[in-house]
């Protein structure tokens, strides 16, 4: 489904819920009143909880699946880590887990996102990790709605007990010819099935990749955890694929994945004592200088980054985030000086004097607290 209306606050009621595999469910969700927004695969919800201390929360869950009637979201359940058993159980997570019901009602935001299915004819390659599978799983019946453009779906996991929807992908296999699945198990049970299940285990090589794919301009997309995140890209980048035939939703640092792409590296000059404004000495006056207040360091804006978060990130700086998407907050930024523009409408917009910087790009020199 193509979306052509502007994201919205929509009442949900809860129509039923799935379990999945031992750490995963999904949830149907039914508008309130009339259909559903049409949606373009990739995309998710933002919904808002208050904790006990009376913060809000904000999390994004992709949609795994949908039609007019009804929506479908599939979340993992977040436990504690094994090594840090006394840290809270992912807050969000555990609400729709543990005490979320058949009949109650929802308030969501979207749907949003700048992960989404391409419209094209060629074939396509959905890489998966984990729960990250999720709004591949909307991908893909899409494209076995359109049946025209072959398609693999390649998923990662722990091993069977974890393994969610596989059957989805089977029977979808059934209807749509032109699909075909590969599952690796990284550490498979005695009970999963090799050649059934899954196909291998360890992890899923460059090799693997190789095998698989015959040579064609796929289009690439993925969506998993950092480390796999990171393998796929590197993998895909030594197989000789353009950076401009990979999609990703990444919640991590996005340089992470990209190419270094600067042939001559930024200087980083000391902040500078007088007011940020564009013709600091030492700096082209057609480059933004962004002063990162408490790092004790400036730099020429390159406006080849997308966005504030990325260009900080690639200062070696760890700002806060989530969504990277101007849905959730965590990334919102004092400015100490200067204006920022958005390229990509947020949410809502910050306070005077902040900003979110996940979407916003500077609109000359600026100061921020970072």
């Amino acid at each position: 489904m193509q979306n052509h209306n502007k994201a919205a606050l929509i009442d949900f009621l809860v129509t039923k819920i799935v379990c999945e595999s031992e750490n995963i469910r999904s949830f149907y969700l039914r508008p309130v009143r009339g259909e559903c927004p049409e949606y373009t695969p990739g995309e998710y919800l933002v919904f808002e909880l208050t904790d006990s201390n009376g913060k809000k929360i904000k999390r994004e869950y992709s949609i795994s699946n949908g039609s007019k009637q009804q929506l479908r979201i599939t979340i993992k359940r977040e436990d504690p880590p094994l090594q840090s058993p006394d840290l809270p159980a992912g807050v969000m997570s555990e609400y729709f887990h543990q005490q979320l019901q058949v009949g109650d009602s929802l308030i969501a935001y979207g749907p949003v996102g700048k992960f989404k299915l391409q419209s094209s004819a060629r074939p396509v390659v959905l890489l998966g990790g984990g729960v990250g599978q999720t709004p591949l799983l909307a991908m893909a019946h899409a494209l076995a709605e359109q049946g025209t453009r072959a398609t693999t779906f390649i998923h990662a996991c722990e091993n069977g007990a974890v393994h969610a929807l596989g059957a989805e992908i089977t029977a979808l296999k059934q209807s749509f010819k032109l699909l075909r699945s590969y599952v690796c198990y990284a550490n498979p049970r005695s009970c999963d099935r090799l050649g059934s299940d899954y196909q291998s285990s360890g992890f899923i090589s460059k090799e693997i990749l190789q095998s698989l794919l015959v040579l064609d301009d796929y289009e690439f997309y993925l969506c998993g955890p950092g480390p796999f995140m990171q393998a796929m890209y590197n993998h895909l980048q030594q197989l000789g694929v353009d950076d401009g035939r990979i999609f990703y939703e990444f919640f991590g640092p996005a340089t992470l994945l990209k190419k270094a792409a600067a042939t001559v590296e930024a200087v980083k000059l000391p902040v500078p004592t007088t007011a940020a404004d564009d013709s600091q000495p030492g700096t082209d006056s057609a480059s933004p200088l962004i002063t990162f207040s408490r790092s004790g360091f400036a730099v020429p804006w390159d406006p080849e980054f997308e966005n504030l978060l990325e260009f900080a990130e690639e200062q070696d700086l760890m700002p806060d985030f989530s969504c990277r998407a101007g849905t959730c907050d965590t990334c919102k930024t004092k400015i100490l000086q200067g204006q920022v523009s958005y390229p990509d409408e947020p949410m809502a917009l910050p306070e005077e004097g902040y900003a979110l910087i996940c979407c916003a790009i500077p609109k000359g020199s600026i100061s921020i607290d970072l």
